[in-house]
């Protein structure tokens, strides 16, 4: 599948809340969302927030601390288990 493209983020004292579209790829099962503080981080060290691929085009991020900055990429999987590529980096700093 492609990566997923378009992201949006928002945040508020409590949480970051990630928006995307929808693959277009029709045997798109889900997508996965990683994170990190320390965007310099290879990605492969990014720490996996969903344990199994979400079929929501969202998620919200409840463990984030006031004044961190947090970055995300999300992946989306297929029904044969291929993964795509990160989406592009997206950031937000929590109020």
């Amino acid at each position: 599948p492609s990566a997923p493209a378009a992201i949006t983020i928002a945040a508020t004292p409590t949480s970051i809340s990630l928006f995307f579209p929808s693959n277009p790829e029709t045997d798109v099962i889900g997508y996965s969302v990683y994170r990190t503080t320390e965007e310099s981080l290879p990605k492969e060290s990014w720490e996996l927030l969903t344990k199994e691929p979400i079929t929501a085009n969202t998620y919200q991020d409840e463990r984030v601390e006031s004044g961190k900055v947090y970055f995300y990429y999300v992946t989306a999987t297929d029904k044969n288990k291929n993964v795509s590529e990160p989406s592009e980096v997206v950031s937000e700093k929590v109020p």
